[in-house]
């Protein structure tokens, strides 16, 4: 489908310095950052709720935090220990926001799914920058083209309620509306711990459809190595941050934050260990609530992930040349 710039708006500044490109037709690119926006519809007086201030806020929060790497790319890194990018050549670029509907709507799944769809065709890889998980669903439907698609969901809850206050298409009900697509063969979920949305039938559910759990506990006991045995092997891997993922000591801007995240270093290094295992197909990273956050942190957090991502992409021979 032709795709112009109606559907994007454009951010004041590129992430990371990134130039900007809301012509998808014309896209040349590695890598297109884009923002989404979606709240799910929840009743509006239901803890579930979001605003839609934050929504519109997250993406340019984390784009924010970002600006302080502009002109890094070629300098050293330690957590690589070598040059970010490698000594390659990545093409990268930020695509804006895809924006609501003309009538206002919260939520535009049609639109999202459709710019996600031309970024891929396009053979760009899209890090989605996004503020209410609800937006997973449209944007994980955009991947049909993947034959053999091994989700890796960094969260503390696993998503998997088929409504929510009458809500089939919230934060609460990613996964299990994922496991529902024929290109989704497999799903791994990371992080998990304390009380949230799912009971004992969602568990169940998840588990028979062969999701594999690996609890924050277990990351920390066992190491991250022990749990990248566990991601099964695909031909590619689509993954997804929810940021309530992480220690709230570096992400306390999100709705429902709780004791014994994971650590920057465990979430990069699994992520790195994914890159090893197969092909990446997308990064999506979603629930900051930048009301909620402190200093910036958490919006910190989720630039030096994306950062580190895209490096772990350069290093592992994914993108550039």
């Amino acid at each position: 489908m032709s795709m112009n710039s109606d559907f994007l708006t454009p951010p004041a500044h590129g992430f990371a310095g990134f130039p900007i490109c809301v012509q998808l037709n014309n896209l040349e690119a590695d890598i297109a950052i884009i923002g989404l926006h979606y709240v799910s519809p929840y009743p509006r007086k239901s803890v579930a709720s979001a605003t839609q201030t934050a929504m519109e806020t997250a993406p340019d929060a984390i784009r924010l935090q970002s600006s302080r790497f502009t002109g890094y790319w070629d300098h050293y890194d330690f957590d690589f220990n070598d040059v970010l990018l490698a000594d390659r050549q990545i093409r990268m670029v930020d695509c804006g926001d895809v924006d609501r509907k003309a009538n206002g709507s919260l939520q535009n799944p049609e639109r999202i799914t459709a710019v996600i769809r031309t970024i891929l065709a396009r053979g760009a890889m899209p890090v989605a920058l996004g503020t209410d998980e609800g937006g997973f669903i449209p944007f994980v439907r955009a991947f049909d083209g993947c034959d053999d698609l091994c989700l890796v969901h960094i969260d503390a809850h696993i998503d998997w309620r088929n409504e929510l206050n009458g809500v089939g298409e919230g934060y609460s009900s990613g996964m299990r509306r994922a496991s529902e697509m024929p290109w989704v063969k497999a799903m791994v979920q990371v992080g998990l711990r304390g009380i949230g949305s799912a009971r004992r039938q969602e568990v169940n559910d998840a588990l028979l459809f062969g999701s594999v759990f690996i609890r924050a506990r277990e990351v920390h006991q066992k190491g991250i190595d022990a749990c990248i045995d566990k991601i099964p092997a695909a031909d590619h891997y689509l993954i997804t941050i929810d940021m309530d993922a992480l220690d709230t000591a570096i992400a306390p801007g999100v709705l429902f934050p709780s004791p014994g995240g994971l650590s920057f270093d465990e979430v990069t290094d699994l992520v790195q260990g994914i890159a090893s295992k197969g092909r990446i197909a997308g990064i999506s990273l979603f629930e900051l609530r930048p009301e909620r956050d402190i200093n910036g942190l958490t919006a910190s957090t989720g630039a030096q992930l994306i950062i580190n991502f895209i490096g772990t992409l350069a290093h592992s021979g994914q993108i550039g040349k």
